[in-house]
């Protein structure tokens, strides 16, 4: 059951990379074929990639940890150094835009005063703010910190029932939400029951399924994993192509746990892509991408509404009532699409050298600080959840 913690999974950490990406995709002002694709129409489901992935990693590296050496104020103080000094700053950044764009906070919409504490608290996720607002992909990190609260205190004070109340959790949070709302997309309402319900799939999947299930990786087998790889990666796509929006959306934790489990033994062609620099980065820069590209995206949009007005460039198009968007073709949206990844990426490389980093390190150096790691067994820091 413990999770050994001398084992890095990378590349999953290049799928979250490119998970990253699609969510891009996702927030981008385009309407042309690429933007309606149910791919990328549907690309909110990868959200429930990191939550699942989010679980499965915890596991595997707090596993023991939380069970065995009940050391949970070090794993909330680490996972609060992880996420929050990005978040901040990036809701401080929108905050100014805001005040000197409107000169003050709007009264109305998701971008509120009451909207902004919350966010500040980490609680948009729970049902107290009325719509997305601020840095709107935040919310994910609202709900993943419930995440991280439930887990540990499952973990340190029910270890004997962990097994059976994971997949409880899991199961019946998906059969909540479709029940009360028909598809999985939840996020200032139940988004925390949505991350809960994945997280606790991915920590399953590690702490009971991995080590009954997991397939010896040889190398004279590399041709099968390359083909149960690009089997897997044609299934996601098609799940999400087809049913984003749909009540089957729901069943999105359990196909990503199964992608997880296949890349997680690092078997094929793919796994070997996934692992080189290119996608390394991405999986680097990941939480950092999240984080920030609604705040090009928005930056952009300022742009170009500024150009259309002293250029009288028509750089918008109107797609309905409320909906503006800056391409409805193929090259335009191939130009949008770059600006705003090159732009996501040059900010992700600061923010994560001098936010994410120093945050991860400060994070890491008070949690071996604490009177619970002195008291741990040597060695089992060697891996940062």
């Amino acid at each position: 059951m413990i999770a050994k913690q001398d084992t890095r999974f990378d590349a999953l950490d290049g799928w979250r990379g490119v998970c990253a990406v699609m969510v891009i995709f996702l927030h981008a002002p385009i309407a042309g074929p690429i933007g309606q694709l149910g791919f990328v129409r549907h690309s909110f489901l990868f959200v429930d990639f990191f939550f699942v992935l989010s679980g499965f990693v915890i596991a595997h590296a707090w596993g023991e940890r939380l069970i065995v050496q009940k050391r949970w104020a070090s794993f909330i103080q680490s996972r609060f150094w992880r996420v929050y000094p990005l978040h901040l700053a990036m809701l401080l950044v929108f905050l100014l835009f805001e005040v000197l764009r409107v000169r003050g906070i709007p009264s109305e919409g998701g971008s509120t005063p009451i909207a902004l504490l919350h966010n500040a608290l980490l609680t948009h996720s729970l049902g107290f703010v009325p719509s997305l607002g601020w840095n709107y992909p935040s919310w994910s990190i609202s709900a993943e910190f419930v995440s991280y609260l439930v887990f540990a205190a499952l973990a340190v004070w029910l270890p004997r029932q962990l097994l059976f109340l994971l997949p409880v959790i899991a199961f019946g949070g998906l059969a909540f939400l479709l029940a009360r709302l028909g598809h999985i997309e939840a996020h200032v309402d139940f988004g925390w029951l949505r991350c809960l319900a994945g997280f606790a799939l991915g920590a399953f999947l590690r702490l009971r399924l991995w080590d009954t299930l997991r397939i010896e990786v040889r190398t004279d087998r590399a041709a099968r994993w390359t083909v149960a790889e690009l089997a897997t990666v044609a299934y996601v796509a098609a799940f999400v192509s087809l049913y984003g929006t749909s009540g089957v959306s729901v069943a999105a934790p359990l196909v990503f746990a199964a992608a997880i489990f296949v890349f997680a033994h690092e078997g094929g062609a793919i796994s070997r892509a996934l692992k080189t620099r290119p996608f390394a980065l991405l999986g680097l820069l990941s939480y950092s991408i999240y984080m920030t590209h609604a705040f090009v995206i928005a930056r952009l949009t300022n742009v170009g509404t500024l150009l259309e007005k002293r250029l009288g460039l028509s750089l918008f198009v109107d797609v309905s009532p409320d909906t503006k968007v800056m391409a409805n073709n193929w090259a335009g949206e191939i130009a949008v699409l770059l600006v705003i990844l090159v732009g996501t990426l040059i900010l992700s490389a600061i923010t994560w050298r001098l936010i994410e980093k120093p945050g991860q390190a400060l994070g890491r150096n008070l949690a071996a600080h604490r009177p619970d790691a002195r008291l741990a067994k040597p060695g089992t820091d060697a891996v940062q959840g």
